[in-house]
Order: structure tokens, then C-alpha cells, then sequence
């Protein structure tokens, strides 16, 4: 993710020393833990939380389980993402999480509906911590468990600041949300940052194939777009996973060598350090540009990894 605010909660947490790819290879080999101070906490709270969820969401809601957890976006009338998150029960209502840079453009979107399902909103990030488990096998006293999507194993556990901080002296190893982000890397899942919020169709970051848009689910602000992009074609560019030796950071542009000449292949949206001390990322490229040699802005080159799954829909 971008560089986002930490909560003063964060700051109250033990550094970590060591290097990006030094816990970048301890993410591969132990159990891991990452507090995910990029991401904000925000409660519809109300017994009609579901339905005022499930009226502008691109995932379904109202049959969301006790114990599970669904990714889904909210979109403008474009059919564009100015949202993503990931949702979870709440003995109040439900527990949106997502990049803390969005929250407040999603309380405000989402508002507008609070009057007409009795619902009200409340930030909780100062209060539940969010952490990053490389394992499903989690049981951790007073920590709630929910299993990401995805190709590999990693789950979100929600706690209190308290319990986070104990878990520091637990036999699980610290890592900084740097070097978590390799897990979003590996799966090809990206959840949007304000600064590119509502710039992309759905299907250009693949939600379609990660799970977070049902097409059987009905109306929703930005459903029509969505649904013609999707049945008939016209999407460009899409998510890609790339790994080099030069830096690309958020917002770098992926650069295209194209019959010699230099062009624009597309936008870095998340970038990490590996445990080789190459950088990985993922990026938005165009589809004409995936045969030709990627570079840096530093004009070091670029590799495409293959995607880790199909770009057909999911049927949900």
C-alpha cells in the first residue's frame, strides 16, 4: 500500500529493525504477524447495516456468515472503484475494512443512505487493530480469525491495541506492513488507496476474478458499466505482477520499450521488497505492452510473473 497516517495507537508499538528482506524471507519461513496500520476500521452500525451495504456494494452481503469475510467495492456512476474493503459480521451491524485514506470518502458516500435503513456510522480505527497472520491455522486468545482470499494461506485478525501489543512477546515474529505487502503482491489483490480511487474500471484491477463483484447480485450504483465492460469487452489494461532489480514506488510509471521508442505502459500501484532485495510490485499495463521489454522509471528492467489465476469472473 501507499504510505498512509498511522493511528497514535501504531506508534505506541516496538520498532522493527531488521531488513525489508530480511522479514521478507521470515514471511516465507515462519509464522508472521504484520499490525496493518494502513488500514481503518469502520462500523455500520444498525440492525439494516446488511441491506444498506448490499444496496451499493459489487459484492453480495446480506448472506455474508458469522465468521466470514467477503471482499467488495463501492463504485461511482462511472461503474469506478472509490472503495474497497473487506467486510466482516459485527455484533453491532458490520466491520468494513480498508485503507485508512478512504475511510472518510466512504463514511460520506454511504451516508447518504443512513436515514432510510436507521443506520449510523462510526470510526473504530484507534480502537481495533488490524493484523496480517501468513497462516490460517491461527488460535490466538482474544484475536478474531478471518481467511483472505487468495492463492495462499494469510488471514486479517481483528483484537484491541492491548492484545496486539502482547503479541509481541508471543512466539509469532513481528514483520512491518512493508514487507506484508508481499502477500498482496503474490496473490495479485490490490485494495485501492484514495489516490487512485475512481480511476479504474473493476475489471482493469481484476476484481472479477478475485471475488469481490457478483453479477447475480442486482442493482448497484455502477452495476450497468461494470456489467457491459464485462460481457462486452472493451477492458485494455490489467492488473500485472512484476519483479526487478531498479526502485518503482506507488504512483512510479511502468515504462514500455515499443519499436525502440520509450512509451507509457501503465501505473505502479503497490511495490515491496523481496526476500532477494529485488523489488515486486504490481501495476496496471496495457495489454499491447506485455510482449515488449518493461522498464523502471530508472530504466532498470521489469519482468511479468505470470498470473496466479484466470481472468474469467467468478460465479457468486
Amino acid at each position: 500500500m501507499e504510505a498512509t497516517t498511522s493511528t497514535n495507537r501504531h506508534t505506541e508499538l516496538p520498532a522493527i529493525e531488521r531488513s525489508l528482506s530480511e522479514q521478507a524471507e521470515q514471511l516465507k519461513t515462519q509464522a508472521v504477524f504484520s499490525p496493518l496500520a494502513s488500514m481503518g476500521v469502520l462500523l455500520i452500525k444498525g440492525d439494516n447495516a446488511a441491506k444498506l451495504l448490499h444496496g451499493q456494494a459489487s459484492q453480495k452481503i446480506e448472506d455474508l456468515a458469522e465468521g466470514e469475510l467477503r471482499l467488495g467495492l463501492l463504485t461511482s456512476p462511472k461503474g469506478r472503484p472509490y472503495g474497497t474493503f473487506y467486510v466482516v459480521r459485527h455484533p453491532e451491524g458490520l466491520l468494513l475494512l480498508l485503507p485508512h485514506s478512504t475511510l472518510e470518502t466512504t463514511q460520506t458516500n454511504l451516508s447518504k443512505f443512513a436515514p432510510l435503513y436507521r443506520c449510523t456510522f462510526e470510526d473504530r480505527s484507534d480502537e481495533i487493530a488490524v493484523i496480517g497472520f501468513n497462516r490460517n491455522d491461527v488460535e490466538l486468545t482474544d484475536i478474531e480469525i478471518f481467511h483472505l482470499p487468495g492463492i495462499t494461506e494469510r488471514s486479517i485478525g481483528l483484537c484491541s491495541f492491548e492484545t496486539l501489543t502482547a503479541l509481541y512477546d508471543s512466539e509469532r515474529t513481528p514483520i512491518a506492513e512493508a514487507a506484508w505487502n508481499l502477500t498482496q503482491i503474490e496473490n495479485v489483490q490490490i485494495l485501492l488507496e484514495q489516490s487512485h480511487s475512481d480511476q479504474f474500471i473493476p475489471q482493469m484491477l481484476n476484481y472479477q476474478a478475485t471475488g469481490a463483484i457478483s453479477f447475480k447480485k442486482g442493482c448497484y450504483t455502477g452495476q450497468e458499466i461494470i456489467a457491459r465492460a464485462q460481457y462486452r469487452g472493451g477492458v485494455k489494461k490489467r492488473l500485472q505482477r512484476l519483479v526487478g532489480n531498479g526502485e518503482a514506488k506507488v504512483g512510479d510509471k511502468v515504462i514500455c520499450l515499443m519499436e525502440g521508442d520509450k512509451t507509457e505502459a501503465g501505473e505502479v500501484l503497490l511495490s515491496a521488497i523481496n526476500a532477494e532485495g529485488k523489488t515486486e510490485l504490481l501495476a496496471v499495463l496495457k495489454d499491447n505492452t506485455l510482449e515488449e521489454p518493461l522498464l523502471t522509471t530508472g530504466d532498470q528492467p521489469l519482468t511479468l510473473i505470470e498470473l496466479p489465476y484466470g481472468l474469467e469472473k467468478q460465479e457468486i
